[in-house]
């Protein structure tokens, strides 16, 4: 088995459907569908039961409910494939993406992680489409910097190596938890490449944590930022470490005037976010 794509389903009865057939139509024959039923309480698990009945390459799993990470870590503990692949159960991926992403892994063994392009909220005013060049990079800390991967740590629009996965797991608990993971998995130096062709599409969803992060989610976020940040060994005033800091300094701005709690410690930081408050207040 060359590749195992591994999908969690948490009650998502409408969308499932969609996600499974745009895979299966581009599916490798050397490849497999695994869908983690994680604890649903509507008609998810059904309708992966009825798809794994009408394709072989399907498998399906049922689990208590436990959330995305151990959903995740759940698969890769069924996966076969030498490599493995993420999707969300309420997202698509575009026709030919899957066969040309393996292809390239086929053809260049070296490489541990490939990621590729991704259309990022699908179907909002917020769309837009993250694209790479064809490049193997010549580290890790080279592509986190130039390409800013801290904005694209999705688990999703990424092919790896299943022997990644023997050191690493989606963390437990956690909110954000492909930036913890992925900053995580870079800092070891995997050799990581990036490519032009393929497209995962991400839907944009009303209900997801994007739109609707409180306090503690936004917390968590920049927690995973700031750590990131030290793995990665990010100089914040570098070029492209500015824009890094600059993404954490807006989070800390929304938590404060969420929660009054400040994480960044500079005394700058806490001016800029008391003075952003009162300016919020006087044009209200």
């Amino acid at each position: 088995m060359r590749l195992s794509i591994i999908i969690p389903c948490y009650n998502v009865a409408d969308t499932l459907q969609k996600c499974v057939q745009s895979v299966l139509e581009q599916l490798p024959s050397e490849a497999e569908i695994i869908l983690v039923d994680d604890g649903s309480t509507d008609a998810t698990g059904m309708v992966a039961e009825r798809l794994g009945k009408e394709n072989a390459a399907v498998r399906v799993f049922h689990k208590s409910n436990g959330g995305p990470s151990e959903a995740r870590n759940y698969g890769i503990s069924k996966a076969c494939g030498d490599y493995l692949m993420f999707a969300d159960s309420d997202d698509l991926v575009a026709p030919s993406t899957i066969p040309a992403v393996l292809s390239y892994m086929l053809q260049h063994p070296e490489v541990d992680v490939a990621e590729f392009p991704v259309r990022v909220h699908c179907g909002h005013t917020s769309e837009h489409q993250l694209n790479f060049p064809t490049r193997i990079w010549p580290s890790a800390r080279a592509y986190w910097l130039q390409t800013e991967a801290w904005e694209h740590t999705y688990a999703y629009n990424k092919i790896y190596k299943r022997q990644l996965f023997q050191k690493f797991q989606f963390p437990q608990g956690r909110i954000f938890e492909d930036l913890w993971f992925y900053s995580e998995l870079l800092s070891t130096e995997p050799k990581v490449a990036t490519l032009s062709c393929g497209l995962y599409l991400y839907l944009w969803n009303e209900k997801g944590l994007t739109v609707n992060a409180d306090a503690e989610a936004l917390q968590q976020l920049l927690e995973a930022q700031m750590r990131a940040a030290r793995l990665m060994m990010t100089r914040l005033l570098s070029l492209h470490g500015w824009r890094l800091y600059r993404s954490m300094l807006f989070r800390q701005i929304d938590i404060y005037r969420l929660s009054g709690k400040f994480m960044l410690s500079s005394p700058l930081v806490k001016l800029i976010c008391v003075l952003h408050k009162r300016f919020r207040r006087a044009n209200r």
